[in-house]
């Protein structure tokens, strides 16, 4: 991980509850109580605002404190701008894995600062603190095409990226008295003088390209990019590698440089309109790409049961998302639990009524069996409908073309329900998950319940996130009565 340190006072948050799937648990921006209204410049360095005219906008928290590993995790959610939130997230994400991978212990703690906000633009500074030590780097989003982009997106194209590192490296040794053989890693050995850059058209940007650049440029000192109320193109350095923590590139300087989004994004700053239209308020129903980092959708069939509030309580504890598929005779007998469930932020989906074999009913059958579990999964959690389990995983044609929800099955089966044995359901689960499994569990049995904690902390340690099964197929669609066994 490249760790910068920042000087700027990290943003002050307040606690907000674990995001939720539908995401409503979150605190509205308005209520975080370190904002101060409108946007904020600074005198000499990176333009941040605090956007409290976005609707809708919360912010989310993922906290995990456990076996001497301590993570706090807040990231803003953008109703209308999933793919801008779930970029902001999953890099936290790949940071928490790298974190928690490196077996060292202590404390992550995270958190975003908006760029800009207006003018189709969004942009925001992802902070990542460690110690003393910190690693910072900018994202972007482009309202008319809906493409979340990364810092590469405001230069026109590589040799842009390359032009820029060679001014950055001129003024940090010119400027800043940093040594020719002292250079931050990644730049270049500064030249005395630069070649004029091509006066080229600036670029429409290429969503595919410009994040290969960005794979390309990994561990570029320029990935926490941006720009300062006049225009300036703002590169952040850490204070021992550096005289000063920034270095500014002028308008002038800059503007052959830019792609065409980021001249946008600098008149966007420039302006500091305090509006921004997006193409909806939708709430985001996914937050993390699992094809980013490594997931797992833990599921639980049969309940509710009598242990699984004590379950509730074993997921909390490493703000781990599960799936209950529940049956509807049992959630119309006890509401209380699936609601609980539900409003920790799990995902509560629909396991037939009571454990039927549907694939030897017919094809009114099925449908009557599943609807009257979700009616009664509506009363007691009024949540959107999303998947189905069919019971034993048995289902044929009939089931397939009677059944209106993509059917979710398996890869992972710890054989729980047979054997009902702690240390061999820990086993099954830990052995067999792969990023993108689908793990099946039982809740009503107390010997799965006592595995869990056990089966949280090794996955957790190898730097899974727990997720529900929308959250793991997120930006994928699922066709109805077609079935799934995992995320591939």
């Amino acid at each position: 991980m490249v760790w910068k340190t920042w000087k700027r006072q990290l943003v002050s948050w307040c606690a907000v509850m674990a995001v939720t799937a539908p995401l409503t648990a979150c605190t509205s921006w308005e209520e975080l109580g370190a904002l101060k209204g409108g946007r904020e410049r600074l005198a000499d360095g990176l333009h941040t605002i605090e956007p409290t005219w976005i609707d809708g906008l919360t912010v989310a928290e993922h906290s995990v404190s456990v076996d001497g590993t301590t993570i706090t995790s807040k990231y803003p959610v953008v109703p209308g701008a999933t793919d801008f939130t779930v970029d902001i997230r999953t890099t936290m994400a790949e940071r928490e894995t790298e974190f928690i991978t490196q077996g060292d212990g202590g404390e992550l703690t995270q958190h975003a600062e908006f760029l800009v906000a207006s003018n189709g633009v969004l942009g925001a500074r992802v902070i990542s603190q460690y110690e003393d030590r910190v690693d910072a780097s900018t994202h972007w989003y482009d309202v008319a095409s809906g493409e979340a982009l990364p810092w590469t997106a405001l230069l026109n194209g590589d040799q842009a990226v390359d032009q820029l590192a060679a001014r950055v490296a001129l003024a940090l040794h010119k400027d800043h008295d940093v040594a020719a053989d002292a250079m931050p890693d990644g730049l270049p050995t500064p030249q005395d003088e630069l070649p004029d850059a091509e006066d080229t058209e600036p670029a429409l940007v290429d969503p595919e390209a410009v994040w290969k650049s960005a794979e390309k440029h990994e561990d570029s000192p320029l990935a926490d990019l941006g720009f300062d109320a006049a225009g300036d193109l703002v590169v952040s350095f850490s204070p021992g590698e550096v005289a000063d923590n920034e270095v500014q590139v002028t308008v002038a300087d800059s503007e052959p440089l830019l792609s065409r989004f980021g001249r946008s994004a600098r008149q966007a700053v420039r302006d500091g309109e305090e509006s921004l239209e997006l193409p909806s308020n939708t709430v985001p129903t996914y937050t993390i790409d699992c094809d980013r980092v490594p997931c797992v959708a833990l599921t639980f069939d049969d309940g509710p049961g009598a242990d699984t509030p004590l379950l509730l309580k074993h997921l909390e504890a490493y703000s781990a998302k599960a799936t209950f598929y529940v049956l509807g005779q049992l959630t119309e007998g006890d509401p209380d639990t699936v609601r609980a469930a539900m409003e920790a932020g799990h995902e509560i989906a629909n396991h037939s009524w009571k454990h039927d074999n549907l694939a030897t009913k017919s094809g009114n059958a099925v449908q009557d069996d599943i609807e009257k579990t979700w009616k009664a999964i509506e009363e007691a959690t009024g949540v959107t409908r999303t998947t189905v389990r069919p019971p034993y995983g048995s289902y044929n044609e009939t089931t397939q073309a009677s059944i209106d929800y993509p059917l979710i099955l398996w890869d992972v089966d710890t054989l729980d329900w047979q054997h009902r044995d702690t240390e061999k359901t820990i086993e099954a689960a830990v052995s067999g998950t792969r990023p993108g499994s689908i793990v099946l569990f039982h809740d009503i049995h107390r010997p799965t319940v006592d595995a869990i904690p056990e089966v949280l902390s090794q996955l957790h340690a190898k730097g899974y996130h727990f997720v529900t099964v929308t959250e793991l197929f997120g930006g994928r669609t699922l066709e109805p009565g077609v079935a799934y066994t995992r995320r591939d």
